[in-house]
């Protein structure tokens, strides 16, 4: 796995894409925190953390854009059966319910705590948030986020990348082990 992040982000052409597709998978189908891959790919080229942090917004915000739409357009037949599925209507029905109260507030919270960020983004979708406050508060939260991880990174820079070089092997186990427990946990709850 270490190989696979260092290779994302080794080479310059694609190393803003493929940081880009990760944060996509965070804003859309993979509804677990994702910082266990993110840090050590950030770690392995510390000096371009923060231009990987901006392409995981960009494809982070892209993936709630998704994730909206088919809250708007096709809450009965996928999200509803979806949320069913994952058994977080629940979530679904109370993140609506914010977002009726206060969209920006409600959004920007989900866009910064572990929260399913997707559930949130669904959610706005179907009670019809404004696009541009959903933007607005998805940009900035999931901007936040990961450019504090970056500015983290940057902070211990050589001295993480020297870490992860000396540790990767047990990095990666505990970085997979997290997780899966983390994706155990959300299943088993």
């Amino acid at each position: 796995m270490a190989k696979l992040l260092k290779s994302l982000s080794e080479n310059r052409k694609w190393m803003g894409p493929n940081a880009a597709i990760l944060g996509f998978l965070e804003g859309s189908f993979v509804p677990f925190p994702m910082e266990p891959l993110f840090i050590p790919m950030m770690a392995a080229e510390h000096k371009r953390a923060w231009v990987l942090a901006l392409w995981m917004v960009i494809g982070n915000v892209a993936g709630a854009v998704l994730m909206y739409g088919l809250g708007a357009l096709l809450l009965e037949p996928v999200v509803e059966p979806l949320m069913s599925s994952l058994d977080m209507q629940q979530d679904f029905e109370k993140a609506s319910a914010s977002l009726k109260e206060n969209a920006f507030i409600a959004l920007f919270t989900v866009g910064i705590t572990p929260i399913p960020f997707q559930v949130g983004a669904a959610a706005a979708g179907a009670v019809g948030v404004l696009i541009p406050v959903f933007l607005f508060a998805v940009s900035l939260s999931r901007g936040i986020r990961y450019l504090a991880l970056a500015g983290i990174v940057m902070l211990i820079g050589r001295r993480a990348n020297a870490l992860l070089k000396k540790h990767e092997r047990m990095i990666f186990v505990t970085g997979l082990l997290l997780f899966v427990g983390i994706v155990a946990y959300a299943m088993l709850k």
